[in-house]
C-alpha cells in the first residue's frame, strides 16, 4: 500500500511536453472487438489465482468510432461544430486527460474535459461512488466521446454487502463487474462512444502481476460491452520485455524518460504515447460527426492584432 501512496502523489505531475507517434489497432466496427491482453489458459473451475472462475461470456460487437454515431452527439455536434470528449478515472485519468487536451485541442474544435479524480476507483464506493457522480457530472456537460484509466487503487480487496471480497476472488469479480457494467452504462447515456485505456507495465513485480491480472479482468468486461480496450503494456516494455523509465522514441528512436519516479506512472511524453491513436480516432469521430450533421468545425478566434 505504501507504493500505492507515492504513486498516488507523484501522479499528480503531468510532463507538459509530448512526443512519440505510438499507435495501436482499434477493432473494426463490426467485428468483435480483438483480445489485446490475452489471460493465460486457465483450467475449467480455476483462474489465474488457483481459485476463481474465469470470466466465459462472450465478446459483442464493438462500438468504435467507425460505427452510427448516436443521434444525441449529431445534435450537440449540429449545434456549433464542437466534439465533447470527457475523460473518466484516478491519477492515470489525470494525466489521460493532459495528453488528450494537448492531442485534441480548442481550435481544432475539441473541448476535453477533466471528470478524473485521483484517489478513486471501483473498490472505494464508501468513500465516492463513481457510477453516481459520473451521472451527475454528465447531466450538467453531455460529452460526445469518453475515456477511461482505472486500476491504480483497486488491486485490493472490496467490501461490499457486509463482506471483505479479497483481490481477484469470485466475490471481488462479482461486485466489481457489477460496477463496471453500471459504470459504463452511465457513460453512454449521453450517446458517447467509449474507450478503456489499460495500466502501464509496473517497476514492482508483485503490484504489476497483480495490475495485469486486474486489467485483464477489466479487459473481459470491456469485450463484453463492446468497448474497446487499449493495452498500454507493450508501449511500455523495452526491448527484453522489461520496465524501463526510458524507452525509444518511436519518431528518433533515442531513449526518453517516460515514468515518474514512483514506478507507477507516466509522465507527459509517456500518457502521449498510450493516447496517440485515441487523438486519431476521435479526430476521425470528429469528422464524421460534422459531415453528418451538417456542421463544419468552429473556426478559431484570430491571435494578435485590433480587437
Amino acid at each position: 500500500m505504501a507504493v500505492l501512496v507515492l504513486g498516488l502523489i507523484a501522479g499528480f505531475v503531468v510532463g507538459l511536453s509530448f512526443v512519440g507517434d505510438g499507435r495501436i489497432a482499434l477493432p473494426d466496427a463490426t467485428a468483435p472487438a480483438p483480445v489485446t491482453s490475452p489471460v493465460p489458459p486457465v483450467a475449467p473451475g480455476a483462474s489465474s489465482t488457483g481459485t476463481e472462475t474465469p470470466v466465459t461470456t462472450p465478446a459483442v460487437a464493438a462500438r468504435t468510432v467507425d460505427g452510427p454515431i448516436d443521434p444525441q452527439v449529431l445534435a450537440r455536434v449540429r449545434r456549433d461544430g464542437v466534439l465533447r470528449v470527457g475523460v473518466f478515472g484516478d491519477s492515470f485519468g489525470n494525466g489521460v486527460w493532459d495528453a488528450l487536451y494537448r492531442q485534441l485541442p480548442k481550435d481544432d474544435g475539441f473541448e476535453v474535459l477533466k471528470f478524473a479524480k485521483e484517489a478513486t476507483g471501483f473498490t472505494r464506493y464508501r468513500v465516492l461512488d463513481l457510477e453516481k457522480r459520473a451521472r451527475e457530472q454528465l447531466a450538467a456537460q453531455p460529452v460526445d466521446a469518453v475515456v477511461i484509466s482505472f486500476g491504480a487503487n483497486d488491486a485490493q480487496a472490496v467490501f461490499a454487502d457486509g463482506h471483505l471480497h479479497p483481490l481477484m476472488s469470485d466475490g471481488w469479480k462479482q461486485v466489481i463487474g457489477d460496477r463496471i457494467d453500471n459504470y459504463v452504462k452511465a457513460l453512454r447515456s449521453t450517446g458517447a462512444v467509449v474507450y478503456w485505456v489499460g495500466l502501464p507495465v509496473m517497476r514492482d513485480p508483485q503490484l504489476d502481476a497483480d495490475m495485469q491480472a486486474m486489467d485483464a479482468f477489466y479487459e473481459q468486461h470491456m469485450r463484453r460491452l463492446g468497448v474497446p480496450f487499449l493495452d498500454s503494456r507493450p508501449l511500455t516494455l523495452d526491448a527484453e520485455g522489461k520496465y524501463n523509465a526510458y524507452l525509444p522514441d518511436l519518431k528518433t528512436g533515442k531513449p526518453v524518460l517516460m515514468r515518474t519516479g514512483d514506478g507507477l506512472h507516466m509522465i507527459g511524453v509517456g500518457y502521449q504515447r498510450l493516447t496517440n491513436s485515441v487523438a486519431t480516432d476521435l479526430r476521425r469521430y470528429a469528422d464524421r460527426a460534422r459531415r453528418e450533421s451538417g456542421r463544419p468545425a468552429p473556426v478559431p478566434a484570430p491571435t494578435g492584432g485590433a480587437r
